[in-house]
């Protein structure tokens, strides 16, 4: 129902918010999601809409604003972006591309639109085998000492919830958002080692339990998700189901 779908989505989206800062900060205080942004096609100004059906044209963004609103107008702009997705013509995968390469080159761009795009009801581009093209091009393009912690989150929080929530439905709708989750992660595993480093990281704080070793991992790594573990309050239910999403990384 849109009612579950409204709490997905609002339960991701603030934990996201909240784990955020934990990313955006380089030694010396520097905000990464500031600095370094990856390029994307600015093929208008600010004050023009983007090349779409005069019907349509209203609903969507500029590139502008879909690189540097906030994070609630993030979730707004991703509800209309991600049905650009599910069209192949290729003037439609010109827009999505550029539209979601902008709001990927900062911290609440990306936040907004996985918390949406990870949690669509029904069968949608999220679940297909292969990542979309724009999504795709997009996240090869962005910053990935801001997207790949962000998007681990995006596996680790709606797995555990899966065991957390009391609802059955609910937890149904987490378990297919994990789900969707590992896809991305998937992908951007084959780009980029640090998605490895941290899936490593995690994967051994959520066996500490149990006696595992997790002195292979990155220090620091395995002390932020020692804490965002604790921030938590995962317990040994939480942790084995974590532990085997990121086993299906391997």
């Amino acid at each position: 129902s849109m009612r579950l779908h409204r709490i997905v989505v609002s339960s991701l989206g603030v934990l996201l918010a909240k784990e955020a800062s934990a990313f955006t900060c380089a030694p010396g205080g520097i905000r990464v999601a500031r600095i370094g942004l990856a390029p994307f096609p600015r093929r208008c100004s600010s004050s023009q809409r983007l090349p779409m059906a005069a019907e349509s044209e209203a609903t969507f963004p500029t590139i502008e604003q879909a690189a540097k609103d906030p994070f609630m107008s993030q979730l707004s702009h991703a509800s209309e972006i991600c049905g650009l997705l599910e069209k192949d013509d290729a003037k439609t995968i010109t827009l999505a591309s550029d539209l979601i390469a902008a709001m990927l080159s900062h911290s609440d761009g990306i936040r907004g639109f996985f918390a949406t795009y990870l949690t669509g009801e029904g069968d949608t581009a999220a679940d297909k085998e292969e990542i979309p093209e724009p999504l795709a091009g997009a996240m090869n393009k962005a910053d990935m000492d801001v997207l790949v912690p962000l998007a681990c989150m995006n596996v680790v929080m709606p797995t555990a919830m899966t065991s957390m929530h009391t609802d059955p439905e609910l937890s149904v709708n987490a378990a297919r958002t994990a789900q969707r989750g590992i896809r991305v992660l998937k992908y951007l595993q084959d780009k980029h080692g640090s998605v490895k480093t941290n899936c490593d990281a995690i994967r051994a704080v959520a066996a500490v339990a149990s006696g595992d070793d997790a002195d292979s991992c990155v220090e620091e790594r395995v002390e932020y998700w020692t804490k965002f573990f604790k921030n938590y309050g995962y317990g040994e239910k939480e942790k084995e189901g974590i532990a085997k999403a990121m086993d299906a990384l391997s």
